[in-house]
C-alpha cells in the first residue's frame, strides 16, 4: 500500500536543515540578534585613498587610526565587502536617453560611450568595495535562580528565552552607545560613518549568503516585508503558509 507524501513536509525539512546553520535569530530595530543571545550593529564607513596622500599624511592617518583603536574598550570587527556592479539598468537608461536625444552630435557621443562601456564590461568585472564595522554587545543576563543543590553550587537554570530579549531596551541602549562611540572616533579621522538600518542589514546579509546573485538580483520593496522586524522563524512560517 502506497501513501502520497505531503509536499509541505519536504519543504519543512529543507527549511529546517538550512535555518539551523544560520547564526541570526532576528533582524529588527536596526540591529541583528544572534542565537547566542548577543547583539550586533553594523556601521558603514567611507574609505580613504591613501595613494593620493603624501608620506607624512599617510603616517598621520595611520597614527590617528591606531589611537582610535586603542581607545576602544570593546572589540569590533572590520568587514570589507566587494560586489560585482551590475550596470544593466544604467546602460538601458543611457540607450533611452540616446534615442530621445534631439541633437545628432550628442546622440552619437552617447552611443559611442555605451559601446565603450560594453567593451570594458566584456573583459573586466567592475567591482564596488564597501567598508563596514560590526559592533557587538553581549548582555549581562541574570537568569532565574534555581532551587536545590544547583543553587548552592552557584549554578542557575538556563531559560529558553534569548538573553538579548531580557532587559531588551537596556541592552539596545548599551549597544547604541557603543555605536555612537565608534561613529565619533571615525568622524575624528575625517571618515563618514552611519549605522545601517534594518532594510540595509537585510541587503547586506542577502549579499553575503548569495554572492553570485546579489549583484543583479535585489530584494524588492523591503518596507513591504515588514522590515522593522524580520525573524528567521517568522520568515519560514510565512513561506510555508503557516
Amino acid at each position: 500500500m502506497f501513501f502520497k507524501k505531503n509536499p509541505q513536509e519536504n519543504v519543512q525539512h529543507t527549511f529546517d536543515s538550512t535555518q539551523k546553520y544560520l547564526e541570526i535569530e532576528a533582524i529588527k530595530d536596526d540591529l541583528v540578534l544572534l542565537k547566542d543571545g548577543s547583539l550586533r550593529a553594523v556601521v558603514m564607513v567611507s574609505g580613504i585613498n591613501m595613494e593620493l596622500r603624501s608620506g607624512r599624511e599617510q603616517a598621520m592617518v595611520l597614527s590617528s587610526y591606531q589611537e582610535a583603536l586603542n581607545s576602544l574598550e570593546f572589540p569590533i570587527q572590520i568587514l570589507v565587502q566587494s560586489r560585482k556592479v551590475d550596470l544593466t539598468s544604467y546602460l538601458a537608461s543611457l540607450e533611452n536617453a540616446g534615442v530621445d536625444q534631439a541633437i545628432p552630435l550628442i546622440r552619437d557621443q552617447t552611443f559611442e560611450y555605451i559601446s565603450f562601456l560594453k567593451s570594458i564590461l566584456s573583459s573586466v568585472n567592475v567591482m564596488d568595495k564597501r567598508f563596514f564595522i560590526v559592533v557587538p554587545f553581549y548582555p549581562n543576563v541574570v537568569a532565574q535562580g534555581s532551587k536545590g543543590v544547583l543553587s548552592l553550587l552557584g549554578i542557575q537554570k538556563q531559560t529558553k528565552q534569548n538573553p538579548a530579549m531580557a532587559n531588551y531596551n537596556l541592552n539596545v541602549d548599551g549597544l547604541r552607545k557603543r555605536v555612537d562611540t565608534v561613529v565619533s572616533l571615525l568622524g575624528n579621522l575625517s571618515l563618514t560613518a552611519s549605522q545601517l538600518p534594518t532594510e540595509a542589514l537585510i541587503e547586506l546579509f542577502y549579499a553575503c549568503y548569495n554572492p553570485e546573485t546579489a549583484g543583479h538580483e535585489h530584494i524588492k520593496n523591503l518596507p513591504s516585508l515588514g522590515a522593522s522586524y524580520i525573524s528567521t522563524r517568522e520568515s519560514v512560517e510565512s513561506d510555508l503558509g503557516m
